[in-house]
């Protein structure tokens, strides 16, 4: 199946989209950024990296050899956490999102359906009061402070001259772009 989009300015954007991985971990990423939660693991990560390595570092200070195991750790851990865990939760959204097939959805004034084979769900502005862009995606987010649902909306499916520029404008108009 072919990925388009059509768009009358002002009107509607409607688009045709197979989700991928790369969108799932765009949207992903997007939303980590959005979320209080995210960023407050995120940082406590970093301390949790920063201890161990610091423990490391105090015998390199005093001459001595450095701590092997807390440097491992350490390793593993930003391995895990900053490389590994991202990309298997896109996976497995991806897997999800991808047992329904094609989708469709049109954005218009009142928001935005998304429709495939396991069903549909129409979104207003106030259930998706912002937005993050992505090189690829539009990503719709709710405004609990966990961000605990979003909608992916691929933009390559845009053909037209100007139908990502028409989309942003509608989006723009309604909701608060991050």
């Amino acid at each position: 199946m072919e990925d388009r989009a059509q768009s009358t300015v002002g009107e509607h954007v409607e688009l045709e989209y197979q989700l991928t991985h790369e969108d799932m971990r765009q949207a992903l990423k997007a939303r980590a950024r959005a979320s209080g939660r995210a960023r407050r693991t995120q940082r406590f990560a970093l301390l949790g990296v920063a201890a161990f390595v610091g423990a490391s570092a105090v015998p390199l200070a005093k001459g001595e050899a450095p701590d092997t195991p807390s440097l491992v750790i350490a390793s593993l851990v930003v391995v895990l956490l900053f490389v590994l865990q991202p990309w298997l939760m896109a996976r497995q959204f991806h897997k999800i999102a991808s047992r329904n097939g094609a989708y469709r959805a049109r954005v218009d004034d009142s928001g935005a359906t998304v429709s495939n084979t396991g069903g549909s769900s129409q979104l207003n502005w106030t259930a998706a009061p912002r937005y993050a862009e992505t090189p690829d995606t539009f990503v719709l987010l709710s405004g609990d402070k966990n961000v605990s649902c979003l909608t992916v909306l691929p933009k390559r499916g845009v053909q037209e001259p100007g139908g990502v520029e028409a989309f942003r404008t509608l989006l723009d108009r309604h909701i608060r772009r991050l």
